[in-house]
């Protein structure tokens, strides 16, 4: 589990916290997790971090693997209260949820010091920083087959979540999409601002919940403030596949941007000009062999505009296990 794991990969597009949760989770006391100090930092997210926990080996002299532990953060620019409530919250959903492409649940706590934190699995790398790492290296857009096996192992996830817990992920972007063991492993993590859906999955089952996301990540009637369906993951999932393809945050494409931007020229990366193209489908690329077209058929459908073109996640899932991809 790296930064990107729990970071917005876009300056200036915060996250807002979600004002009603509910989450009810005792802790677990036979934990002990040390301070932040003693701990690896792995990334951040809005109030919290994440640390690497190294467990002792067994009796018997065998590893354990380590957890990755997310805590509270001593400042920050949402209430601590609020921040409570959402890592508690998802903690409740992470223990309820058990599913091989979810990053797995260990256990809700408080560290010496008193801090909360929510224990989970640790995950190897995010997808947004293999991303980074291919752009750095010049390596060019992921094999049609690793696309493939992150749009089935998500969709898998997002099936799971939509129709048998009614669970809107909320925050689906390429950060949030975890990768170990070279593309075998899969899951989605971070939690904090899901949403519970009615029953059909026509909207949401608490009228004065909001849809958070990221920006560059939401769909356009989280924008024009829509009913937000199982589509508005969807959406999202589609621009992970087109993040694979084009390695770019999405809509940044349609910008004239100055890579070595200053701190002093921010502003102009978050300026009316991109938040414009906000919740559009972006351009997809047309130079690409044709083991690759009928990814760019499932992004052009997921990224639509109108979320009910978009397919379900069950039937987007049943259209790509049927595709074979060459090694």
């Amino acid at each position: 589990m790296s930064v990107g794991a729990f970071s917005t990969p876009v300056n200036n597009l915060k996250r807002k916290s979600k004002t009603s949760l509910n989450g009810s989770l005792s802790a677990s006391p036979m934990i002990s997790i040390p301070p932040s100090p003693f701990l690896k930092k792995l990334g951040w997210g809005t109030g919290v971090s994440v640390y690497l926990y190294e467990r002792s080996p067994k009796n018997d002299g065998s590893t354990r693997s380590p957890w990755a532990v997310k805590k509270l953060l001593k400042r920050t620019v949402v209430p601590a209260e609020t921040v409570k409530e959402r890592l508690k919250y998802e903690a409740d959903i992470l223990k309820r949820v058990n599913h091989p492409n979810v990053v797995g649940y260990r256990g809700y706590t408080k560290d010496k010091n008193g801090v909360p934190c929510l224990i989970m699995e640790n995950g190897e790398i995010s997808l947004y920083d293999l991303i980074e790492a291919r752009i750095e290296n010049n390596q060019g857009p992921f094999s049609a087959k690793q696309v493939h096996k992150v749009a089935v192992s998500v969709l898998h996830a997002l099936k799971c979540l939509h129709t048998q817990h009614k669970l809107l992920h909320g925050d689906l972007k390429s950060a949030n999409v975890l990768v170990a063991n070279n593309f075998e492993s899969i899951k989605l993590c971070d939690f904090g601002v899901s949403l519970k859906l009615k029953d059909d999955l026509t909207g949401l089952e608490d009228p004065i919940d909001r849809y958070i996301g990221t920006a560059a990540w939401n769909c356009k009637e989280s924008f024009e403030n829509g009913p937000i369906t199982d589509k508005a993951d969807i959406y999202s999932f589609g621009l992970v596949l087109w993040e694979m393809i084009t390695l770019l945050v999405p809509h940044t494409s349609n910008m004239d941007l100055d890579c070595t931007i200053s701190d002093d020229e921010e502003e102009s990366f978050d300026g009316d000009d991109l938040q414009s193209l906000f919740g559009t489908q972006p351009p997809l690329p047309d130079t690409f062999e044709p083991e690759y077209q009928p990814l760019l058929e499932l992004i052009t459908m997921c990224t639509s505009e109108d979320p009910d073109i978009r397919p379900s996640a069950s039937t987007a899932l049943q259209a790509l296990q049927s595709l074979e991809f060459s090694p």
